[in-house]
């Protein structure tokens, strides 16, 4: 139906004007797209919530809801809610308190309490609601256990989340009201839910992580911390204002109704504006609805808190279960309950983590579900090897891949958790030297430094002998089936030592075929010079750009002539000339098929002290040092041998002099309480180089 409520514009003023760039820092909703989508592929859907429209007419006009409409100020509805958190150990993994956050700001504003109220413009002050729904943070899971009404799921799909999110952890939509939040959303909106009557293994919303709450990642703006209580109207079968599509600002809206009786007919406000004067249909809008894209959410209409009641009453909505006793005694939300205090879920960082040798790492404990109030770390081949920090910091000194594990207690009980293989340890410096040459012939994959990062567990680079650039072998990545879309697979490279190498380049092929126009696939290069720590891009490519064969809905393969060669500048100083160096190649699967990596190789200038170090066998062990150091050579004819311990200033600190005799030769470099890094300067009768030398205290 139209309606429209007339005022005089000279009665109003526009309240709040945003400037072009803070329009823009904002994010829309994606509901009446991903609906649409939906009720395509199941148009039972549609027919349901056409039911629960029908049946909204028929409970508007009952006494009940009339009752209800007066806003008596006491709960209707009770709804049991569980937030399902899907990381990858980023900012996205947010806070319990950000969490509760925006709890309260969904409470509030579904109650009528936000202390912003008396900004609602006069016009609408006497429809503006206290829809009497509280949303509570569920106490027992589906099968009866205790939880504090918030799970933690480790996914690359968090970075490009839409539905498939949801497989990973889905409670029973008539007893929970779930919602999802991730890093990001795959079509770039803020957040999306369904209107009541979907199927129950997607109901519920999708939402940023930045978008929960006004604390953590969220900017704390009007519009973003109450963009969740804009999701949960469209839940309770709210379309928008200017009605079920998300194209404000059009002038044919006008003609378009969202079914609600108290919102006046517009267009929509399209610019995150606040215009309390807006007139776009014949009558005042109600900007200031937290149905509108408006930067100023301050209200609902007692019509739509009479829609929302409605959908939590129809038997087609999929909602008429939640606000029950029955439920409420099932999800531990029912009221005048003592919350219960859960056992901790171990949790930290699953990623594997890549250190040099005599270098530190930070932990940091992520346990979730019940307070944690001790603790107890084991570090395999870490110093110290035990703690009790909720962030340790640990020093690895020998070369390996170590375990790490965490027990985590409070006085409910104890839970433990023991990542395998998740600390990787390399040689410093680095143990390759140029020139270097890996064509995957010979070579036993993974090993040799070699590894793969398959986070998602399914399928992961191997060696393949179905296609090569050259020879009959090369690195394959099966993602024609097997590999979800959004799967992040890496593979990284030995160390090399290019202290003493200038020019450098790294050069390497590769096959790709794309199954249709919409795969957006990435392949990325990154370097590291401190073991795998931290990491920086060098390479990337993406789309139709990295495709190097037709599309093909077949499992690809690629022919001699469907390889591309890469060469990758190294001579900047950020990585030519140190001493360790490692390569990880990454590829985003977003649609894509088939990638195959082949003959890797690094070329460079090798400087004429390197050249003699290996003319002799030159060996230093062990490097990094608690106690002296060993010193090898393979001597082509009897000389002088002089040694001189410096330190980073250049202050020799120790010498030593042999007349050594041609052969192998050995020796011991003593350490008299040093620590720190220094240099050994060996001197021949052929010349002279410098290795680098770290001892530890």
């Amino acid at each position: 139906m139209m309606k429209k409520i007339i005022v005089g514009i000279f009665l109003l003023v526009a309240t709040t004007h945003f400037s072009f760039s803070q329009q823009n820092m904002y994010r829309t909703c994606d509901t009446d797209v991903k609906w649409l989508e939906a009720i395509k592929n199941d148009p039972s859907a549609a027919e349901r919530n056409d039911q629960l429209r029908a049946f909204r007419k028929l409970f508007i006009a009952s006494p009940a809801a009339q009752k209800g409409i007066s806003s008596t100020g006491v709960i209707s509805y009770r709804i049991p809610v569980v937030f399902h958190v899907i990381h990858r150990y980023g900012t996205e993994n947010i806070s319990k308190a950000q969490i509760l956050n925006g709890m309260e700001l969904m409470n509030l504003s579904f109650q009528k309490l936000n202390s912003d109220t008396g900004q609602v413009i006069p016009l609408f002050q006497p429809i503006f609601a206290n829809c009497e729904i509280e949303l509570v943070l569920a106490n027992l899971d589906p099968f009866g256990n205790c939880t504090d009404g918030i799970t933690r799921t480790y996914s690359t799909l968090t970075s490009s989340a839409s539905d498939n999110v949801k497989a990973l952890v889905d409670w029973p939509s008539n007893q929970y009201f779930n919602i999802w939040v991730v890093q990001n959303i795959a079509s770039g909106a803020a957040g999306y839910a369904y209107y009541p009557g979907i199927s129950a293994n997607i109901d519920g919303v999708v939402m940023r992580h930045d978008y929960v709450g006004g604390i953590g990642t969220s900017n704390g703006s009007n519009y973003t911390e109450r963009s969740l209580t804009h999701e949960v109207g469209h839940w309770l079968d709210l379309p928008h204002t200017w009605g079920s599509t998300n194209s404000p600002g059009l002038a044919s809206n006008c003609n378009v109704d969202d079914g609600i009786s108290d919102t006046p007919n517009t267009i929509g406000t399209a610019n995150f504006s606040c215009n309390t004067a807006q007139s776009t249909c014949g009558a005042i809008d109600n900007v200031q609805n937290y149905m509108d894209y408006a930067a100023c959410h301050y209200m609902f209409t007692d019509g739509q808190k009479a829609a929302m009641h409605a959908a939590l009453n129809s038997p087609t909505g999929g909602r008429d279960n939640l606000s029950t006793l029955s439920n409420w005694l099932a999800t531990g939300t029912e009221i005048g309950r003592t919350i219960q205090t859960c056992v901790p879920t171990a949790d930290f960082n699953n990623l594997k983590r890549g250190v040099c040798a005599g270098s530190s790492l930070t932990f940091k404990d992520l346990s979730w579900n019940g307070e944690v109030t001790s603790r107890v770390w084991t570090f395999q081949g870490g110093t110290p090897a035990t703690d009790t920090s909720a962030s340790p910091t640990v020093m690895y000194l020998t070369p390996g891949i170590y375990n790490v594990t965490l027990t985590v207690s409070n006085g409910i009980g104890t839970d433990i958790i023991t990542r395998t293989n998740i600390v990787e340890v390399s040689p410093n410096p680095g143990v390759n030297s140029v020139p270097y040459s890996e064509g995957f012939e010979t070579i036993s994959f993974p090993s040799g430094g070699w590894r793969v990062e398959n986070p998602n567990n399914n399928n992961a680079w191997t060696l393949s002998s179905t296609a090569a650039a050259t020879g009959i072998k090369s690195l394959r990545l099966l993602n024609h089936s097997g590999n979800n879309s959004g799967s992040i697979d890496e593979v990284i490279t030995p160390t090399f030592n290019l202290s003493n190498v200038s020019g450098t380049h790294l050069t390497f092929s590769y096959a790709f075929a794309s199954k249709n126009n919409s795969d957006t696939s990435e392949l990325n290069m990154f370097y590291s010079t401190n073991c795998g720590e931290t990491w920086t891009q060098r390479f990337a490519k993406k789309g139709a750009s990295l495709t190097t064969a037709p599309n093909t809905t077949n499992s690809f393969i690629p022919t001699s002539s469907e390889w591309a060669s890469v060469t990758v500048n190294l001579v900047s100083g950020t990585i030519s000339s140190k001493p360790n160096v490692q390569f990880k190649f990454q590829f985003k699967n977003i649609n894509g098929n088939n990638i195959y990596l082949d003959d890797i190789n690094i070329s460079g200038i090798v400087g004429s002290q390197e050249l003699l170090a290996l003319q002799y066998d030159f060996e230093a062990f062990p490097n990094p040092s608690m106690s002296n150091v060993q010193v090898k050579m393979n001597l082509e004819k009897s000389q002088e041998v002089r040694m001189d311990l410096m330190d980073v200033t250049g202050r020799v600190v120790s010498t030593s002099s042999f007349d050594a005799i041609a052969g192998p030769f050995q020796t011991e470099i003593s350490n008299p309480g040093l620590s720190g890094v220094y240099f050994l300067r060996v001197s021949l009768a052929d010349g002279q180089f410098t290795k680098r030398i770290v001892f530890i205290p």
